[in-house]
């Protein structure tokens, strides 16, 4: 065999060489093709997989959330909040037919069932959505014999079956492509040297490319994967592994941007509890708002010892046959206003309204042994927040009368509807019988708490007074300080007076009128009714 022989033979068997490893290699390349092709359908099924149970999930949440008010008005959707709800079923309903398209043959049928069952489920939820508030007995029915066991069956059953399937499927395309990538490589390292050298040399670089890019992407999922949202995988290839990492990538902002949503959700409800509760402390005390926060009811409790007030105005009939309603409406507000801001300041509860008569007590639901002296102070300040607004250009001629007493009552929370806190005993109908046998402009008091409240201020005995029941009883007219306890240092509260304050109750005034810095009691019995 001649030189040029062999050496021609050696071209022939290094051409067939070549030929088995080119076409072994374009077969190969043509079976990791369909190998990637399958792993890249079988993320972005993940992923749509992934934003279609969250999604499905707010829909349960917020059908769930629906039905627990489905009927009155206040339950039922607007137009737009329709079209937005049947706009986003529409896209979840494209995603459920993207991912039935993106399935593998054998599979597909399950996802074709899945994507009926799920149409069938979100045009039953649109049905419900449609009626909630406006037919209660349609969207009770719609959710009970339709979206109910629909959604048992796509939530519970169809959508984790579906999902395990195609993790599989996914675990296996992976293993198909790395598994293929190594059978290419052993495949031309065992057909000559140097084409397994250079197949061994370009494998290797591939293999850490791509290794480098996995770990890139193994990183930023972790990071997402601990709720680090804001992470993006920077990876500027525009290959199948670029692809993917902006697949992450928009899979983190949705879900940044759900979680945000979730989060302004929960701080509305928040927001939304901490209103209601404001509003519960306005019509009950804070002790009887939490007992009936936590129990459903109020326990009626005796307190033996409060402080009632109650105020009138006079001159109010006369106001109502002269001033438009609104206009009356509004001055009364005013007012009682300016006394919810006073009896606030003294820790007094304001009980109720009743006309143009203001109810308030101190010494409960907490216990103050002040309370008389409280009540009082409180009293003068209103006296004089009257005497302003009288004062004012076309203010009303109105003046106010007081009337206070102390004792025992008995208070709690009766009905169910526009429950209110309320209280009874001799001791309201003392208090009411105080204001209406006093004067303008005056603080009348009951002989009991005369007796509490002597050694704070100068008080006018008014005599016998008969009350509603025939019964004879001493009243006081307060007319101020005493002037043992006042000086001309002009500190709010005198300092007398902050000192047996202290003395008596262990505590500092909560506040003190200023008017009675301003003026000297009132020694004069002529305003007495």
């Amino acid at each position: 065999m001649t030189i040029q022989r062999r050496i021609n033979l050696s071209f022939v068997v290094i051409i067939v060489l070549f030929a088995v490893n080119a076409t072994i290699y374009f077969w190969n390349s043509a079976r990791a093709r369909a190998s990637a092709d399958s792993f890249r359908r079988s993320i972005r099924r993940e992923l749509l997989f992934s934003d279609t149970r969250q999604e499905i999930a707010i829909y349960q949440k917020q059908i769930e959330l629906l039905s627990q008010s489905i009927s009155g008005p206040a339950a039922a959707a607007t137009a737009s909040d329709v079209d937005q709800f049947e706009k986003q079923l529409r896209k979840t309903s494209a995603d459920v037919h993207e991912e039935e398209r993106l399935a593998d043959a054998d599979i597909r049928p399950q996802f074709a069932a899945f994507a009926k069952n799920f149409d069938e489920l979100s045009a039953s939820w649109l049905i419900f959505y449609r009626n909630n508030g406006v037919n209660p007995s349609v969207a009770i029915k719609e959710l009970a014999m339709r979206s109910e066991p629909l959604s048992q069956k796509v939530i519970h059953k169809m959508l984790p079956d579906l999902l395990a399937a195609d993790r599989a499927r996914a675990t296996a395309a992976t293993q198909s492509y790395f598994a293929d990538s190594e059978l290419i490589q052993s495949v031309n390292l065992s057909i000559f040297g140097i084409s397994t050298a250079i197949a061994m040399l370009v494998g290797w670089l591939v293999l850490r490319y791509l290794v480098r890019g996995l770990k890139t992407l193994k990183a930023g999922a972790e990071q997402i994967g601990h709720q680090r949202l804001d992470h993006r995988i920077e990876m500027n290839t525009h290959d199948e592994l670029g692809e993917l990492a902006v697949a992450f990538n928009e899979m983190a902002g949705r879900l940044a941007a759900a979680r945000k949503e979730l989060h302004a959700r929960h701080e509305e409800l928040e927001a939304e509890k901490r209103h209601a509760e404001t509003l519960l402390l306005n019509i009950l005390p804070a002790r009887a708002a939490k007992e009936l926060r936590e129990k459903g009811a109020v326990d009626p409790r005796y307190f033996e010892d409060v402080t009632i007030m109650f105020t009138d105005f006079v001159g109010f009939t006369l106001s109502t046959e002269k001033l438009a309603a609104e206009e009356l409406v509004q001055l009364l507000h005013d007012y009682f206003t300016a006394f919810d801001n006073i009896s606030r300041r003294y820790g007094i509860e304001k009980l109720k309204t009743i006309g143009d008569s203001y109810m308030c007590i101190s010494g409960l639901p907490v216990r103050n042994p002040s309370h008389p002296v409280d009540v009082v102070l409180a009293a003068f300040e209103m006296v004089e927040a009257v005497a302003e607004r009288r004062r004012a250009v076309d203010g009303p001629s109105w003046s106010v009368r007081i009337g206070i007493h102390s004792g025992p009552v008995v208070a709690g929370v009766v009905g169910i509807d526009k429950f209110a806190f309320d209280i009874w005993g001799d001791s309201v109908n003392f208090s009411s019988r105080m204001e209406s046998a006093g004067a303008a402009d005056r603080i009348n008091i009951s002989e009991r708490t005369y007796a509490r409240i002597k050694d704070f201020f100068e008080c006018e005995y008014r005599g016998k007074v008969h009350t509603k029941e025939k019964r004879e009883v001493d009243m006081y007219f307060v007319n101020g300080i005493l002037p043992a306890l006042m000086d001309d240092s002009g500190v709010t509260p005198p300092p007398a007076f902050a000192r047996r304050y202290r003395t008596y109750f262990e505590k500092d005034p909560p506040a003190f009128p200023p008017a009675l810095l301003k003026s000297p009691p009132v020694h004069s019995s002529t305003q007495n009714a």
